[in-house]
């Protein structure tokens, strides 16, 4: 695959109230992650205007960004019923002088809604100049947006952070707006962009790293692995959003930014290289500490989880060089039966070498939980545990766990619980630290550390206070600057890669170590070795298989 460009349709600069950790802000900062992750053009909007005052915040954009070509400002706006901004007009008549060709709204966070009494007049406006309107998920329910985009046909509405678990609702609201877009940082499921290609071509779907709060890295990586056309992966990466700023009427004062090639990258290493030209990673070993299957033929459970058993795993291992993945199966985590087991362990039957399982468990059932003990873990079936408290009522660290607790620190065996920062959730940090004290041979690997900035913090304190605690990366936030911290806080021995797949999917996951700008030897730990080591896996086992 040629280098491809990337448009950023979804950057916040600036400086903020309460940056998390690692966030950049300074335009010098974005312009090198620019240039590292080929983000050769950016639409971008100002926090101030986010936090502050839409107005000044506005202004503020235009000065710091200068007249720089590959910049394309966002303004963000009110309606004009309190004098804040003037009538829509006048209002959109001043942006299309200055060439701002893109706006974006807070109905929620800045008070007003989205009833066409108090947005109507704008977003008449914005729909006559075709100007794109931006706003995040978060903001409005999908049914709004609905309601919004066909009450404005021609306005093209950009719907930012939608979840990848959402596609029960967001399949229909799409067939019936056909006006509505798809920003893609959160849009993470499995196969998404192949199957929302599928369904409503890649005209609707945009790149967007929703930066400085995710890694580019895990943003663009769904681009570069998804089975889909290069002339697909080329619109979504940034050509369709040229077309809707090209099609903006009447604006002047800044041309259109140029999605020119991507400059050359001497001195990436191995793994990037490879990444950045959107390869399998088959030239190394590489293990996914955190999967998921359902029953053959799955496409879905609680939630839409498309192509979700154990074939089309493999599948999607090999798409992207992963050579081996610890599975567990939803109903094994949700009623933890006999046949949830099954379910994996045939699964791994069927793929010696690429799959191993996790042995789930409920302790709702004390008979069967000592019979389930017996006929799979004491007879080494399955490599570790995989408890699921929030969905079983019942916590990680109550005597009803304390069989396999005991099973699994004197086998020196690995624990992978559902991390949260409330006890009845999940592994808490301080749970995390006491378990991991009371049993000084069991590896607890806590998943989802990478969820937000107060949980991977109390897990790195907890990380550094007992050795045998692991950091499992995944979840769909895809923090900006998480991996490198971790490496820096504790070290890189006890951060693992997971993709929580079949469910997101692998790319971002991948991505996020991939890109991060940690060292070579690093990563390898990271995606593979501390987990085989874990495993106490042969290291003539350590090979690549895809």
């Amino acid at each position: 695959m040629s280098a491809i460009p990337f448009l950023d349709c979804n950057c916040m600069i600036g400086i903020r109230a309460k940056p998390e950790p690692c966030s950049i802000y300074k335009l010098e900062d974005f312009k090198r992650d620019f240039e590292y992750y080929d983000i050769m053009a950016a639409v971008v909007y100002h926090a101030v205007a986010h936090e502050y005052s839409c107005d000044y915040g506005n202004r503020r954009l235009m000065r710091e960004i200068g007249d720089d070509p590959q910049l394309v400002p966002q303004w963000v706006l009110l309606p004009h019923h309190t004098n804040e901004m003037p009538p829509a007009p006048e209002l959109v008549a001043e942006m299309l002088s200055l060439g701002v060709r893109c706006a974006r709204i807070l109905p929620k966070t800045h008070g007003f809604g989205t009833s066409e009494y108090v947005v109507g007049p704008l977003l008449g406006e914005l729909e006559r100049a075709r100007i794109p309107l931006f706003i995040d998920q978060g903001e409005l329910s999908l049914e709004e947006a609905v309601t919004l985009c066909r009450r404005h046909p021609l306005l093209p509405v950009v719907l930012c952070g939608t979840s990848w678990a959402s596609d029960r609702v967001l399949y229909p609201a799409l067939a019936l707006a056909p006006n509505l877009h798809i920003e893609t940082w959160a849009h993470q499921g499995h196969r998404a962009y192949e199957r929302f290609v599928r369904e409503f071509g890649s005209d609707r779907l945009l790149f967007g790293t929703d930066l400085p709060n995710r890694s580019p890295g895990a943003a663009r990586m769904m681009c570069n692995y998804e089975q889909i056309s290069d002339e697909d992966r080329r619109k979504i990466a940034g050509g369709s959003m040229l077309r809707l700023l090209s099609n903006v009427r009447g604006a002047q004062g800044r041309p259109l930014p140029e999605l020119a090639d991507p400059p050359a990258h001497p001195d990436d290493d191995p793994i990037v290289a490879c990444v950045r030209a959107g390869k399998p990673l088959s030239e190394w070993f590489i293990l996914d500490a955190h999967g998921h299957i359902s029953h053959p033929g799955a496409m879905g459970v609680r939630i839409a989880l498309p192509y979700n058993d154990g074939d089309h795993l493999v599948e999607t291992m090999d798409r992207v060089g992963i050579d081996l993945c610890v599975v567990s199966t939803w109903s094994g985590i949700t009623e933890g039966d006999p046949e949830s087991n099954d379910i994996a362990l045939d699964a791994v039957g069927k793929h010696p070498g690429r799959l191993l399982a996790y042995g789930c468990n409920n302790p709702n059932y004390p008979e069967q939980y000592r019979a389930e003990f017996e006929r799979i873990f004491l007879t080494d079936r399955v490599v570790g545990y995989k408890p699921y408290p929030s969905q079983q009522g019942i916590r990680i660290d109550a005597p009803e766990h304390e069989l396999i607790l005991r099973w699994a620190d004197e086998q020196e065996k690995p624990v992978l619980c559902h991390g949260s920062m409330s006890p009845a959730g999940g592994m808490s940090p301080d749970m995390a630290k006491d378990l991991g004290k009371k049993y000084p041979n069991a590896k607890f690997l806590v998943a989802h550390t990478g969820s937000s900035w107060p949980f991977a913090q109390g897990i790195a304190a907890a990380a550094k206070e007992c050795p045998n605690v692991f950091a499992e990366i995944t979840y769909t936030a895809i923090l900006y600057g998480f991996i490198e911290y971790f490496c820096e806080e504790v070290g890189a021995e006890q951060l693992l890669f997971g993709t929580d797949c079949v469910m997101r999917d692998v790319a971002p996951q991948l991505g996020w170590v991939a890109w991060a700008r940690i060292p070579f030897e690093d990563k390898l730990k990271v995606l593979a070795q501390n987990m085989a080591d874990i495993l106490k896996m042969p290291v003539e086992q350590r090979v690549s298989r895809t």
